[in-house]
């Protein structure tokens, strides 16, 4: 915790330092580890199901979701409101963690015009877990800014990034983002927000580019597979 706050007002004093241009945003669950997280499900009939990937995890809240009627980015709170108990509780800690070197060694390069953000979908009460995990396999944490989206769509806070700090010319001082994502539906998401939104164009600079970089585990490992918008 006390890492946490050390890093939060550390980022709130960078907010004037020039130039930053780049963001650097990673996915921590398959991008930066793999852990051995469960998710335990109990749904209002009385059925069980325990997920032990986050593509188990997606396609188990979409068609709750879609039975529901539920059409939000995340329906976790949706469903736990209809009455289904969804245990979380192994992503507040970083269980069994196996790093994925082929992005850490990226992330461990903290270029001068940059800012890195590890941006995870679990709740807040695990950046502090993941803040250590960073400083364990020697990443300054301190210059790692965690954000815990919660179920929000992670391209909506993208996108609320670009737009936070407007030059004079009216642009966007964010010239290029560098996502590094595992997640289909988190891709397509950021793709949709960044790409595809009209309510940005006029801010982006005539540059800007997005690079998102897929984190795909081939068995014997794992690549990257780069798209641009």
């Amino acid at each position: 915790m006390k890492l946490l706050l050390e890093n939060w007002r550390q980022y709130l004093a960078e907010q004037m330092e020039e130039p930053i241009t780049t963001l650097r945003i990673f996915d921590f669950d398959e991008t930066i580890a793999h852990t051995r997280s469960e998710t335990r499900v109990k749904a209002p009939d009385n059925s069980e199901a325990t997920l032990t990937s986050q593509k188990e995890f997606e396609e188990y809240m979409s068609q709750a979701a879609a039975r529901e009627g539920i059409v939000s980015f995340d329906p976790v709170r949706e469903l736990q409101e209809l009455g289904y108990q969804i245990d979380l509780s192994d992503f507040s800690i970083v269980k069994d963690p196996e790093e994925i070197t082929i992005v850490t060694d990226i992330m461990r390069q903290f270029p001068s015009d940059s800012k890195t953000y590890i941006m995870t979908a679990r709740r807040g009460n695990s950046l502090g877990p993941i803040l250590d995990y960073v400083n364990e396999i020697g990443i300054d944490a301190s210059r790692v800014r965690p954000i815990a989206t919660q179920g929000e769509s992670k391209g909506a806070v993208i996108a609320n990034m670009i737009g936070q700090k407007i030059m004079p010319d009216g642009k966007s001082n964010i010239h290029r983002i560098e996502y590094y994502e595992d997640s289909d539906k988190n891709i397509q998401d950021v793709l949709n927000s960044v790409c595809n939104n009209p309510a940005l164009d006029e801010i982006k600079p005539e540059d800007f580019e997005l690079i998102i970089y897929k984190v795909v585990n081939i068995g014997s490992g794992y690549r990257l597979e780069p798209q641009t918008c």
